[in-house]
This record gives structure tokens, C-alpha cells and sequence, in this order.
């Protein structure tokens, strides 16, 4: 009898070590993961396209791009904001390793030149703007400004 109540307390002990060495470790590798700032719903606000561009041009008020950025995927719309028409869009798969940001393009609808393409571009957050900085097809610069869309904005950039 004594056998076994040492041999159920040895497995209870056992057992509520293992479980608790688990949460550890759990919370361990929680801790140390960072969200993914990068991970949202974004506006342009500033552009510059081209080496020969020196100031940044605000975003017209008749058009919209919004960029949707996942934990995997990312696709941006030009729209028409009195129409709700899109003028072009792309998106695919992107990869961040430190403030390197590559962009697969996968789709696009008018971007054909694009499809296969992987441009690089170094990405700074700060509070609710990203900066996007880098080399299009064929080292066409652009630098660009976007702002993140918190779900209380009253600024949407679809008809009501």
C-alpha cells in the first residue's frame, strides 16, 4: 500500500512540475515576442515618386489608397472616393526582418509591369504613420507616407 501511495504522489509531483516548467516556458516565449507593428489599415497621406522630386505632395481628397497589411499578406487600392471605383490595386505575400520590408507582388489589376516583382524598401513606424522608402521596377524611387486608420476615424474613405 505504501508503494503505491509513494508512486501516486512521485507522478502528482511529476506531473505539476512538467505543467509548470510548460507555462513557463509559455510565458517566456510570449514575453518575448513583439507585436507586429506593421499590421493594419492604412491611408497615404504624403508621396514622392521619382528622383527628381524633392517635396513631398499631399494625397489628393478625390482618390483614396488604402493599404491593408496582415501577420502574411499585404494589398493596396487607388480608388475613386466620389465613384468607389479602384484604378489599380496589388498585393501578395511580404517578409520584415528588422526595417527591411520586401513586397512580393502576387496580383494587381493594372499593375501587370509589376506581377512577379519583389521590391525592397526600408519601413519606419512612428506612432500612427509609416514610412515607406525604396526602388520600384527599374530604381524608380518612392517615398511614402502612410497613416493608420483606427476603426473610430471619422476620415473613411468610403461613401456614406
Amino acid at each position: 500500500m505504501k508503494k503505491v501511495v509513494l508512486l501516486i504522489v512521485l507522478v502528482a509531483v511529476t506531473l505539476i512540475t512538467l505543467l509548470n516548467t510548460g507555462a513557463t516556458s509559455n510565458k517566456k516565449a510570449g514575453a518575448s515576442k513583439k507585436p507586429n507593428q506593421i499590421m493594419g489599415t492604412w491611408q497615404l497621406s504624403l508621396y514622392k515618386y521619382g528622383s527628381g522630386t524633392t517635396d513631398f505632395t499631399e494625397a489628393s481628397p478625390n482618390t483614396g489608397r488604402i493599404k491593408l497589411i496582415t501577420d502574411t499578406h499585404f494589398t493596396w487600392v487607388h480608388f475613386d472616393k466620389s465613384t468607389n471605383i479602384i484604378h489599380s490595386s496589388a498585393g501578395g505575400t511580404y517578409s520584415l526582418e528588422g526595417n527591411t520590408y520586401t513586397e512580393s507582388i502576387d496580383y494587381g489589376l493594372a499593375m501587370d509591369s509589376y506581377l512577379g516583382n519583389k521590391p525592397v524598401y526600408n519601413i519606419k513606424i512612428e506612432g500612427d504613420n509609416l514610412f515607406l522608402t525604396g526602388d520600384l521596377v527599374g530604381g524608380y524611387k518612392i517615398e511614402e507616407v502612410w497613416q493608420r486608420i483606427k476603426p473610430s476615424d471619422e476620415n473613411r474613405n468610403t461613401k456614406k
